[in-house]
């Protein structure tokens, strides 16, 4: 009895042993949370907010003034060039060129009879002077017959310059009678319309905008305004990210084909726009569209990398023991570190519980990792992201007993 006694107490001692060492490892070792320094893709993207437009869009107006009669175009309309989309009223413009040719086919005439009279006039010169030769005709008669020869030309000329005046007059009437008919000057479909049948359109000081044409749809392009502590990592070529409310779970693509320099202000945040052009097939994506765009400065495949909570871990002030380390380390860096500067220290968790911070020079970064460049630190390092709960609440424990000691 006694015997199984003695063996029971002899178990007990040694469970008990081991339980303590497991949990003084596990005070060692566990106090932190980590991760593992490893190798994959990084890829560092850059968000803006855009909006869709069409490649190219046509403002299509009136070049003179009147009252629309009919139209032959609606909104969401294919229209081909040359189609007729609108026609303003004729009348006016109608009798305009009716009176212009009136005043052209009397030029005609009046060149006719000033033709008629400088050819008679020219006879009668040639008579004169043949006379004159015979000493039949006085000097005087010669050059009352010289002058009517210059008058008669002069006159014939004023009416040819009358009668291309009046030709031109005529076909101006022409043209603006040609321009109360509205064609669409490229293939497209119309996006916008803004008149209506019995509207006034007024062409005094500019064209007045009757509709919106998009050239081809099926191209788009998309216009953001990047932030200028970013616009450096934006070139021609980079693929484009975007998404749009109206297709939440679907993910559009396109490529950078543009970065303008002319800056925007707002709110005291300078921006510049850099435009891509996204394939549109099946017309989803409407102009006026709001996107949400990344894109795509930089991707490295394979790289060493550290999770971006690790560059941001400090030190808790209630572990004395690592806020001493970091302090220590920071002031006497070994020969191997002093080469590296950077902004940026790792906290690294060894295989014996130590732990060490080294300093890192980091690269591109995506919104979970941050690419190591240079450093001490390799890969399946354990780096320190932040300290377990069960340790933050033994120090509050702690702290609490503490503090009732003290009262």
């Amino acid at each position: 009895m006694k015997r199984k006694l003695f063996v029971g107490i002899g178990i007990i001692v040694i469970a008990g042993i081991i339980l303590i060492s497991l949990l003084r490892k596990g005070n060692r070792i566990e106090k932190y949370e980590t991760t593992q320094v490893d190798r994959g893709d990084i890829t560092e993207k850059i968000t803006a907010t855009g909006t869709i437009n069409p490649v190219v869009t046509v403002k299509v107006g009136s070049q003179v003034s009147g009252r629309i009669a009919k139209i032959f175009a609606d909104f969401n309309a294919q229209v081909k060039q040359g189609q007729v989309i609108a026609q303003l009223e004729t009348d006016i413009y109608q009798t305009k060129v009716e009176q212009a040719d009136a005043n052209y086919k009397m030029a005609q005439a009046q060149v006719l009879e000033a033709k008629a009279a400088f050819l008679d006039a020219e006879s009668n010169l040639r008579r004169a002077r043949r006379l004159k030769q015979e000493l039949v005709m006085s000097d005087r008669d010669l050059e009352i017959a010289e002058t009517k020869h210059e008058s008669t030309k002069s006159a014939y000329d004023a009416a040819r310059a009358r009668k291309e005046q009046s030709q031109a007059l005529l076909n101006s009437a022409k043209v603006d009678l040609e321009h109360t008919t509205i064609h669409s000057p490229v293939d497209g479909i119309v996006i916008s319309r803004n008149c209506d049948v019995g509207q006034t359109v007024v062409a005094t000081f500019q064209t007045p905008d009757m509709f919106l044409i998009a050239q081809d749809l099926t191209k788009m392009q998309v216009e953001a305004y990047v932030d200028e502590a970013d616009i450096g990592n934006i070139r021609t070529g980079q693929d484009v990210q975007f998404t749009v409310d109206a297709y939440p779970d679907r993910v559009f693509t396109g490529k950078v084909s543009q970065v303008r320099f002319a800056p925007k202000e707002q709110q005291n945040v300078i921006s510049y726009a850099t435009v891509a052009e996204v394939p549109n097939p099946d017309l989803t994506l409407r102009p006026g569209m709001t996107a949400s765009v990344s894109i795509i400065a930089e991707k490295k495949m394979n790289v060493l990398r550290v999770a971006n909570s690790a560059l941001r871990f400090k030190a808790d002030p209630e572990d004395k023991d690592l806020v001493k380390k970091g302090t220590s380390e920071e002031k006497d860096p070994s020969p191997e570190e002093a080469s590296v500067t950077a902004q940026h220290r790792l906290w690294v968790l060894e295989e014996n519980g130590q732990v060490k911070t080294f300093p890192v020079k980091v690269g591109i970064s995506d919104s979970r990792f941050t690419e190591l460049i240079e450093g001490p630190v390799k890969e399946k390092d354990k780096t320190i992201v932040g300290y377990q709960p069960q340790w933050r609440q033994s120090v509050s424990k702690k702290s609490f007993f503490q503090f009732g000691s003290k009262q």
